[in-house]
């Protein structure tokens, strides 16, 4: 736009009174004009944010509904599938452990689909390895308060074993429990284990493959009394942490749960072992460990218990560690 003041503009000029008025009077035309462009401006830019609201709710309408129809493997896939890939995922050299950082847990937390199908699907929760809580000192060093808060600990993994043996359905079960050592029991007597140990005494039925790192007391005093058929069971593996053993005087059970006609696997230590402590079919054995060290466990294997054992289990063979 041209104007009379064209000189004028952008430097220090100081206009007269006169041309003051004159500049108010060449100014209403254009700002009158500016006023209505910033109307149609505004009128405009209501019109888009419109159109583009639509455009946008359209979008996340279409967007959701291709996302249904994509050629996506793993929703296509069938549950019969999913189940087989989910229980490839499980460990294969230890039992699952109580992690969500691994399978089973862990594929309960991908999507809403996923934790359906892997908490109704009874092989992957039929592996278990349980650890009894240890204690950061010795019992008596503990105070009330930490004391508590242990106990609480164990009540709570002995729910979470009850849960996790529940989705296990009828499934034969692989079980491993390390119980703590002396030092680390939570009080004299090894209630902590008891707990846990009774918490899979329920599911004894369907024990398949066992290994139990607990005190003797407990393998006597209540696993041999135990009187549930076991008809799956096939490996048994008793263990201790090396501590005093005091077995000896313990009074025994039948071992019924030895009785079983799959009975192929038994580890037991060296200082526990005794033949007529234990039932076991021997012809029907491939495997037997006597373990423990040399100068504790294998001082109590007595040479006739070695003969016994192996004139009754041909195709047996022994390891000592």
């Amino acid at each position: 736009m041209s104007s009379p003041f064209s000189a004028q503009l952008g430097t220090n000029y100081c206009p007269t009174d006169a041309e003051v008025l004159e500049i108010r009077s060449l100014l209403v035309e254009p700002t009158r004009r500016m006023k209505h462009l910033d109307d149609e401006i505004a009128e405009l830019q209501n019109a888009i944010d419109k159109l583009v609201a639509e455009r946008d709710g359209l979008g996340a309408y279409v967007e959701a509904h291709n996302t249904l129809i994509a050629p996506s493997p793993a929703r296509r896939l069938p549950r019969d599938v999913i189940e087989e890939i989910f229980v490839a995922c499980l460990p294969t050299h230890w039992n699952c452990v109580m992690s969500a950082a691994e399978a089973p847990v862990l594929l309960g937390r991908i999507c809403s689909a996923w934790r359906v199908i892997s908490l109704t699907t009874p092989r992957l929760w039929s592996k278990l390895r349980l650890a009894e809580p240890e204690s950061p000192q010795r019992t008596y060093q503990l105070s009330n308060a930490q004391a508590q808060k242990l106990c609480e600990k164990v009540a709570q993994r002995v729910e979470v074993t009850k849960i996790w043996l529940g989705r296990s359905g009828q499934c034969p079960l692989y079980i491993s429990l390390l119980g703590a050592s002396e030092e680390g029991a939570v009080t004299e007597g090894h209630p902590a284990t008891v707990q846990l140990l009774r918490a899979l005494i329920e599911s004894a039925a369907r024990w398949q493959h066992i290994d139990f790192t607990i005190h003797p007391s407990l393998l006597f005093g209540i696993l041999s009394y135990l009187e549930t058929d076991m008809p799956w069971l096939q490996t048994v593996a008793f263990k201790h942490h090396h501590c005093r053993d005091d077995s000896q005087g313990i009074e025994c059970g039948s071992f019924k749960m030895l009785r079983g006609t799959r009975m192929s696997t038994f580890s037991i230590p060296g200082n526990a072992f005794a033949p007529n402590r234990f039932p076991l079919s021997w012809n029907q054995l491939t495997n037997l460990t006597i373990d423990g060290p040399a100068r504790s466990g294998w001082r109590e294997l007595r040479a006739k218990w070695c003969w016994v054992c192996f004139l009754g289990v041909p195709s047996c063979s022994a390891s000592k560690s």
